[in-house]
Parts: C-alpha cells; sequence; structure tokens
C-alpha cells in the first residue's frame, strides 16, 4: 500500500504554515476591516491573535502527542470515543477549509480583476482547477512552490510596512468610528486571516519528527504572522485614510502605491496574487489530507484513502474541487470569511475542551510537547481558548451563525445516512 512521504522539515512546516496564514484574510479583508474599526483596525488583528495563540498552544499539544493526518478527528476521537462526535468535528473542519479555499479564490480573482478586468466568478472557479492539477503531482513539488510564494507573501507585507513607516504617529491609532463595538466585528472579519495554524497538524504524516517539528513550526508561523499582521494594520492606515480602504479591491496594493507610486501599485497586486494563489493551494491540499485521513479511520468511503503514483490523494483532491466551485455561490468573501471562522471557533473551542479532557484521563500519555502555564493536569491556556472562542461566537449575526452551524449540523446528517446505509 502506498504511504505519504515524510518530506517537510521545520523550515518547510513554517513557510506552509505562513503560507496557510497569510493570504486573502490580510491582503483583502485589511480594506473591509478598516471600514468597520477604523485606525483601531491593527487592535482588532491583536484580538484575533490571542485567540488563535491559546489554541494553537493546544494543537500544538495534541500535534505532538498525536501525529496523524486528520488531527481534528483524531484528538476528539481520543478524548471521547464517540464517533460521531469526531466526525462531526471533522467535518466542519474540512468545510471550512473548503470555504476558505473558496475565498481565498475570490480575494486572488479581485486582485486579478483589478489588473486585467476578467470577471471574478470566470477567475476563481478556473483557478481552483490550476491549483488541484498541482496539488494531485505530490507534496514535494507543492511544498517547493509554497516555499517560493510564502517568502513572496511575507516580502508584500514588509513592502507595506517599510512604505509607512515614515508616516507613523500620523494619525490616531486608537480611533474607531463605532467603538469598541467596530474592532470587535473586525476582529470576528480578520479572524479568517489568522485560520490555517491549525492545518500544520494535518501534515503530520508527511513530516520528519513530527513530534518535535509540529509544535514548532505551528507557533513559529504564528507569532510571525501575528508581527506581521499587526505592522501592516499600522501602517496601511498612517498612509490611506481608513475611508478610502474600505472601499478598494486592492488595499495594501492601494497602501503601497500612495507613497512609491504606481508601480508599488502593480508590484504589491502581482505579491497579492501569488501570495492568494499560494493560501488556496495550501488549503485544497488540506482539505485532500482531512479526506484522506478520514478514509483510513473508516468513516468515509475507502476510494478517497487511495494515492496516485505521486503518493497524493488524487480522489479527496477532486472532491474537494467540486465541493469549493459550488461554495463559490455564496458570491461575497466577507461572508465567506465569517462562515469559515465561525466554523473554525466552534471547532477550536472543542479542541481545546478535547486537550483539557484527555489531560484530566490520559495523565500518562508522552507529551513532547506541553501548553504552558498549568495548575497541575488543568490547563489555563486551554480554558483561555475555549472562553476566548465562546466570546467571539457571540459576535457574530445571525445569518453567518445560522450558515455556520449549517457546517456541524451537516456533518452528523452525512454521518447517520452513511451508518444507515452500512447496517
Amino acid at each position: 500500500m502506498r504511504k505519504l512521504v515524510r518530506a517537510a522539515g521545520l523550515f518547510q512546516l513554517v513557510t506552509y504554515g505562513m503560507g496557510n496564514i497569510i493570504g486573502a484574510g490580510i491582503y483583502v479583508l485589511a480594506g473591509v476591516a478598516s471600514g468597520l474599526a477604523g485606525n483601531a483596525v491593527w487592535l482588532a488583528f491583536v484580538i484575533g491573535a490571542v485567540v488563535a495563540l491559546f489554541t494553537g498552544l493546544s494543537y500544538a499539544e495534541l500535534g505532538s502527542t498525536y501525529p496523524k493526518a486528520a488531527s481534528e478527528y483524531t484528538y476528539v476521537e481520543k478524548a471521547y470515543k464517540r464517533r460521531p462526535l469526531s466526525f462531526m468535528t471533522e467535518w466542519t473542519m474540512l468545510l471550512t477549509e473548503i470555504v476558505a479555499a473558496s475565498a481565498v479564490s475570490i480575494g486572488f480573482a479581485r486582485y486579478f480583476q483589478s489588473l486585467t478586468g476578467l470577471p471574478i466568478l470566470a477567475v476563481a472557479p478556473a483557478l481552483l482547477v490550476v491549483l488541484t492539477i498541482i496539488a494531485i503531482t505530490g507534496i514535494k513539488s507543492s511544498l517547493k512552490i509554497n516555499t517560493a510564494l510564502s517568502i513572496v507573501a511575507i516580502a508584500g507585507l514588509i513592502i507595506v510596512v517599510l512604505a509607512g513607516s515614515a508616516k507613523l504617529g500620523t494619525v490616531d491609532y486608537s480611533y474607531s468610528p463605532t467603538g469598541i463595538q467596530g474592532i470587535m466585528a473586525a476582529s470576528i472579519l480578520v479572524f479568517f486571516a489568522f485560520i490555517g495554524f491549525d492545518n500544520i497538524t494535518n501534515l503530520a504524516e508527511e513530516t520528519k519528527r513530527p513530534e518535535r517539528l509540529i509544535p514548532r513550526g505551528l507557533l513559529i508561523s504564528l507569532l510571525v504572522s501575528t508581527a506581521l499582521y499587526i505592522l501592516v494594520g499600522i501602517a496601511a492606515v498612517s498612509l490611506v485614510p481608513w475611508q478610502q480602504l474600505s472601499t478598494s479591491e486592492a488595499p495594501l496594493a492601494l497602501a503601497a502605491s500612495s507613497t512609491l507610486g504606481h508601480g508599488a501599485f502593480i508590484l504589491l497586486a502581482v505579491f497579492a496574487l501569488l501570495t492568494t494563489f499560494n493560501t488556496a493551494l495550501v488549503l485544497l491540499i488540506v482539505g485532500s489530507r482531512i479526506i484522506y485521513g478520514m478514509s483510513r479511520a473508516g468513516v468515509l468511503p475507502e476510494a478517497f484513502g487511495r494515492l496516485n503514483r505521486a503518493n497524493a490523494p488524487q480522489n479527496a483532491s477532486i472532491l474537494i474541487l467540486a465541493i469549493a466551485v459550488a461554495f463559490l455561490g455564496l458570491g461575497s468573501i466577507s461572508r465567506i470569511a465569517e462562515v469559515t471562522s465561525f466554523g473554525s471557533l466552534l471547532v477550536f473551542a472543542l479542541i481545546n475542551i478535547s486537550l483539557l479532557h484527555l489531560r484530566r484521563i490520559a495523565p500518562e500519555a508522552r507529551r513532547p510537547f506541553r501548553a504552558p502555564i498549568n495548575i497541575g493536569w488543568f490547563s489555563v491556556t486551554a480554558m483561555l481558548g475555549v472562553i476566548s472562542c465562546l466570546v467571539m461566537l457571540s459576535q457574530f449575526n445571525a445569518v453567518s451563525a445560522a450558515l455556520g452551524l449549517a457546517l456541524p449540523i451537516s456533518g452528523l446528517a452525512i454521518y447517520a445516512v452513511a451508518n444507515r446505509r452500512k447496517g
């Protein structure tokens, strides 16, 4: 039987993580978030980062303890031994990855439209097809592309930060047009920009020494991305009024061009294209690994657990493509981002609860990485992760919450149908 290839070291994990995190969330949604939080948009990134860090520590510990693909399924199954709950959790995370891929492809299409005028709903599905073809060529080639494009993504953000450095202090960075309410609304939106740190754990079976490298890669990529986001948020509103950013199809390109000229707009737009291309590729790869892992666990058809000659789960990748194209029908990148964030926060809350439960029932388990700040077996950071996820979930509007709740509900329905057929 073919197996996944262990090709990723620490550098590849960090660039993979940052390629997953840095994408449409910052290159596209920074403008919309500025419209909600004003000059205090950087504070929205801080709030999102804190929530992500608490949960990231839980993922780091669980990833070092149980290094498997379909990681969320594994963690919940180890904690509660309840297949319906495990399936619902992993299905929710799978759909958030697919919805996120749709959102990022729309972000790519928006920047592409700013350069070429081509319609968004023609470019986005074409991008998803191209990325699926790349994904099924195997993890080694995908990681090489990811590493190169992750460096481009970081370089683009550094250009914005450097462009804004000369204008630091020219605006009131505490101003928000609707106060704390606007900042919280923006934090919900920009939390989408942090989603992806968790995906590193789904590469556990393709990582060298995953017990050691998964926690390191996850935390390094999350911390570096956070620092860049905060600096970019400050720089962007220093360069361009937040009102102007909020209406731009290419907000970071607009910010850089205000100081560096039209050439910078073209350069940043190209960087944004490459960055969103990279993020969508990573999301499709992760989604296929989740389906592969669930198939190997016996909760999805066996066909999705088969690998092609390049040791890539081709059938799973094609399924991901079909679902991602279907989600393009939601249209609005903001709506798609909110649904993705809601589903992710539900899963993150459950992962933190699972860590607390496993600490209590399996104290003897080998944990190469242990989340800091503990009272006996009790993890303070995991509890803070639960609380922060619940607080953010309470801030969503009714439509996004309803669409987000449809993700786990659909998982339970699919599990029930599949098991009825088995019976």
